[in-house]
């Protein structure tokens, strides 16, 4: 199920005015937030897109590793440069599981976007997203947007490379049982990626926020470890800081800024 992905396939099919104007791909890299920030350094424009067929130091958040296999997902980073202050950022990370919950649309697939990084089908990890931002005095000088997504792997591959963390892993390829084209899926979700970046920055969070709110696991109960809070309520709503907002059994409410949150099935 093997795929090498193609710039020139990928462009082809793009209808996008930013996040298409400077697009790498690598056979393979370190990472590629850590590859695409190297870059940035170096002077790179708004919108430049790195793509790579295999990590050999996925990150995930909270320091997690994301195990990355050659040639059968999508390993990708975003350089966006809104000029926007620093509390936007939380919310302006949404937009990436966003765009990815709305790609599985097309294909059929029903998901679900779980704060504040990944996406769901059938209760199990199918992407996740990673957002490094750089700071200057109270503003966002830069974010980077990186995304993983498990596209063509199936259960005996996830098995094998993922270990005891498969079991609460999926792949497209694994709801679909036939293989993606993932050119195709890169092109998708750039798009919906720039759609939702441009109308966070014509019209503001609060229409993202809506957005992902809709497409969200809102109302699952959850688990939530932060520092040293260890509770379970309902994920609620997210706040203008796009904090989770988790009501517990007492009736009364945390917002969660860092922590990790864990659905609960009953």
């Amino acid at each position: 199920m093997e795929q090498a992905m193609e710039i020139g396939a990928i462009t082809a099919m793009l209808h996008t005015r930013l996040l298409r104007k400077h697009i790498e791909r690598w056979m393979e890299v370190d990472s590629t937030n850590a590859a695409l920030s190297r870059s940035a350094a170096g002077g790179c424009e708004e919108g430049a897109v790195l793509i790579a067929d295999a990590q050999r130091a996925g990150r995930g958040r909270l320091g997690k590793s994301w195990i990355s296999p050659p040639g059968v997902n999508l390993y990708l980073s975003v350089l966006l440069r809104p000029q926007v202050k620093a509390t936007e950022a939380r919310l302006l990370t949404l937009i990436g599981s966003l765009a990815i919950v709305e790609v599985l649309d097309t294909y059929g697939v029903q998901s679900q976007a779980k704060w504040p990084n990944d996406v769901l089908v059938a209760d199990k990890k199918i992407a996740g997203v990673l957002a490094e931002v750089q700071l200057r005095n109270g503003h966002i000088e830069q974010l980077i947007l990186g995304v993983g997504v498990n596209l063509n792997m199936d259960r005996p591959t996830m098995d094998r490379v993922f270990g005891e963390a498969a079991a609460g892993a999926t792949s497209l390829y694994e709801a679909l049982q036939h293989p993606i084209d993932r050119d195709l899926f890169a092109a998708q979700f750039l798009e919906r990626l720039e759609y939702h970046y441009l109308t966070f920055l014509e019209k503001g969070r609060a229409c993202v926020r809506e957005q992902w709110c809709a497409r969200s696991f809102l109302g699952c109960r959850v688990s939530v470890k932060e520092e040293d809070m260890h509770v379970e309520g309902i994920a609620l709503d997210l706040d203008d800081a796009g904090c989770l907002i988790t009501l517990l059994d007492d009736g009364s409410t945390v917002h969660v800024r860092e922590g990790e949150v864990v659905p609960l099935h009953q």
